[in-house]
């Protein structure tokens, strides 16, 4: 074989695997860095408590009229149609208040360019108690009209301690989604 023919080869392998590995969109989802990239209001970042790294964050709250925690704005590249979130939570004796909705979330928001929510928020996850740490992930087609995505990690009137970890937003295709959605449907017992 020609030196030409393998350089061509080698090229096209490496073309593959760039186009399949998909970046994340999320500013310091591990917390490597501190709280780099997130606004927060009652967030901070602990290395005791880890999912992997060094540091993961973490909310905590003494006071069930109060509603702590951290977001990130993350713009979407243009025409994107799917996305993949995923993060690792703990709870540490997170305990809701009388409103049934509150506890340890994790919510997103789509929204336009003029930062209005499409579709309202939603709750990907909420955790109350004890929890070991939890993988959640979910495969999202995006509304028509949206340029951003808010994640929002928080104790929403509720006391404890929420430890969250590498968070991920990635754009996939749609055989990906499609693959994501049957994927959830046979764990949940729902149809696709």
């Amino acid at each position: 074989m020609n030196k030409n023919v393998v350089y061509g080869l080698f090229a096209l392998l490496f073309t593959h695997l760039t186009a399949k590995a998909q970046k994340n969109l999320v500013t310091n989802g591990s917390f490597e860095d501190e709280l780099y990239g997130w606004t927060e209001y009652g967030a901070k970042t602990t290395p005791y408590v880890v999912k992997t790294g060094k540091a993961s964050a973490v909310i905590t709250s003494l006071d069930t009229g109060k509603w702590t925690g951290m977001h990130q704005l993350i713009t979407l590249p243009k025409n994107t149609q799917y996305i993949l979130i995923s993060a690792w939570m703990k709870a540490d004796n997170v305990v809701k208040s009388s409103r049934a909705w509150t506890g340890g979330l994790f919510n997103i928001e789509f929204q336009d360019k003029n930062e209005t929510t499409i579709n309202g928020p939603e709750t990907l996850i909420t955790v109350t108690g004890d929890e070991q740490w939890t993988f959640t992930e979910k495969a999202m087609a995006v509304p028509p009209g949206v340029s951003r995505l808010k994640l929002l990690f928080a104790l929403g009137y509720a006391t404890g301690a929420l430890f969250i970890d590498d968070v991920s937003v990635k754009t996939i295709s749609m055989e990906e989604y499609q693959k994501h959605a049957v994927a959830f449907n046979r764990q949940t017992g729902s149809r696709f």
